[in-house]
């Protein structure tokens, strides 16, 4: 890598190592020139590949509303974070360590081991098999809070908290094996699912942020916690 004046961005769990041709105290201007990424993992960090991103379980209890689902997935894996994203409106706040960004994603698919069981719209769901939940057109608002400390005499920082906002143009639901693979019931509910796929992801979109924030912060900080703030940002 050549020698300059780097930083590591984090979009959507996309980490990004930069050359900087400007940078400004509260923006990164458009022109930065992109030298590496790490789809294909870090090894210098022990980061593994997120193109796909992998993980092992996420836990999401039933709420009130109209959308009332205990779900769980396992051996996940999500594709598309990182294919063709592209990423805007990068501001950083460097008096309070807060960094904001947006990202656009064309296509981003979520496939698991899914269980699930509760009602949508009132009607009962319930099934165990294999999911695809698919994020079309994806605009993605990122807010990252940090905060210093010192280690070994040196000043690194931590993400305390990661936000995160989608706003999918459309969403596909695909749910295998519902009702126990009850052919006639599962296609009634399949269809129902996607006639009104974006009515019931924004209902389930808030646990799926907070689940996706607390996955991009460890990330993040797989990074950060091993990087002094001076070799990062110089």
């Amino acid at each position: 890598m050549a020698k300059g004046k780097y930083i590591i961005l984090f979009h959507h769990n996309a980490i990004i190592v930069c050359k900087l041709k400007i940078l400004r105290k509260y923006t990164f201007t458009s022109h930065i020139q992109c030298l590496s990424c790490s789809c294909l993992g870090l090894k210098n960090f022990k980061i593994l590949p997120i193109e796909p991103l992998a993980i092992n379980s996420i836990k999401i209890g039933s709420s009130e509303g109209s959308v009332s689902l205990k779900q769980e997935y396992r051996n996940v894996k999500i594709h598309g974070l990182t294919k063709n994203m592209q990423l805007y409106n990068y501001q950083i706040d460097w008096d309070n360590l807060i960094f904001k960004s947006d990202s656009f994603n064309t296509q981003v698919d979520f496939i698991a081991d899914y269980k699930l069981d509760g009602k949508i719209l009132l009607l009962p769901i319930r099934g165990e098999g294999k999911c695809n939940i698919s994020m079309h057109d994806l605009k993605t608002k990122h807010e990252t809070h940090y905060e210093k400390f010192e280690k070994d005499g040196d000043i690194y920082m931590r993400a305390k908290k990661y936000l995160v906002k989608f706003s999918p143009k459309h969403v596909t639901l695909q749910f295998d094996n519902l009702f126990n693979g009850d052919s006639i019931l599962g296609e009634q509910m399949h269809r129902f699912l996607n006639q009104n796929s974006d009515l019931i992801f924004k209902e389930l979109e808030a646990p799926y942020e907070e689940t996706f924030g607390l996955v991009f912060t460890k990330i993040t900080n797989d990074i950060f916690t091993r990087v002094p703030m001076n070799k990062i940002f110089k």
